[in-house]
């Protein structure tokens, strides 16, 4: 995916570009074929000054076409992948400017690969392949439903897409019985399989350095099977997670919920 830092850095090449051609049209004009210092500041006021507007223009068009590329690259991969962003948004409030990298309980965005990757090692790449394919079809009704005032936040609170989260979560739950063992596992897979800062630089400059800690991983996964929380205490909700994973899957999620408030 195209980054804005590359945007800026093409931005600043083009400006760069015209000042320079500036400069080398003056020195042919120029009688003795050199300028000085005071020539040359001289052209720099003048082209910040006069040229303001022509430039400023041509940059903003750049910027412009550039970020429309963006957003319709953004668009494609979502709607290529909206289980993965229905399932991101549960644990979204983690990412910046929510959350600051500085502070250890933070994720980065850089971090998404690397824990799709896990899920599909743990889940079984059919499985995703099931999810992705079914969440297509939610998001495709749901958005046919809306029509123009389709919001993705429509789509996070379709219950039939949440349900499809909540099945991939239980297959990954069984694989939390040695929970110290799986958690240096997870880490150490994101942390190999991070997405390029430049990718995400509008996180700030801690995304550079930035790699996933225990603490993190921790609040990340609290906040993925929160729902089951609640949903086990009340009685009606827990007969119906019964109902669709059965008793031993509910015993399973209890084990690992407790397990996880108890290393955090």
């Amino acid at each position: 995916m195209r980054s804005t830092r590359k945007m800026c850095e093409t931005v600043s090449e083009v400006v760069l570009d015209l000042f320079v051609d500036k400069l080398l049209l003056a020195v042919k004009l120029d009688a003795s074929g050199v300028l000085d210092h005071h020539a040359i500041a001289d052209l720099a006021r003048e082209f910040k000054i006069r040229g303001r507007r022509k430039y400023l223009n041509r940059a903003q068009k750049i910027a412009e076409d550039w970020l429309s590329r963006i957003e319709r690259e953004i668009w494609d991969q979502t709607r290529k992948h909206p289980f993965e962003r229905v399932l991101v948004n549960r644990f979204s409030y983690l990412f910046p400017p929510a959350e600051s990298l500085a502070n250890d309980t933070a994720v980065s965005r850089r971090a998404l690969p690397g824990l799709f990757l896990a899920f599909e090692r743990m889940a079984g790449a059919e499985f995703i392949q099931q999810c992705e394919a079914t969440g297509r079809g939610i998001f495709r009704k749901v958005k046919e439903e809306r029509g123009d005032t389709f919001r993705w936040m429509n789509f996070y609170g379709d219950q039939s897409a949440n349900d499809l989260v909540d099945d991939l979560l239980v297959v990954i739950a069984w694989g939390f019985r040695d929970i110290e063992v799986r958690l240096a596992w997870l880490r150490d897979l994101i942390n190999a399989n991070l997405a390029p800062p430049e990718d995400y630089a509008f996180e700030g400059p801690a995304v550079d350095n930035w790699t996933l800690g225990d603490r993190a991983l921790l609040e990340l996964l609290q906040a993925l099977f929160s729902d089951f929380n609640d949903k086990l205490k009340a009685d009606d909700s827990r007969r119906h997670v019964e109902r669709r994973y059965g008793t031993r899957a509910c015993e399973a999620l209890e084990a690992l919920l407790a397990q996880l408030d108890a290393s955090s």
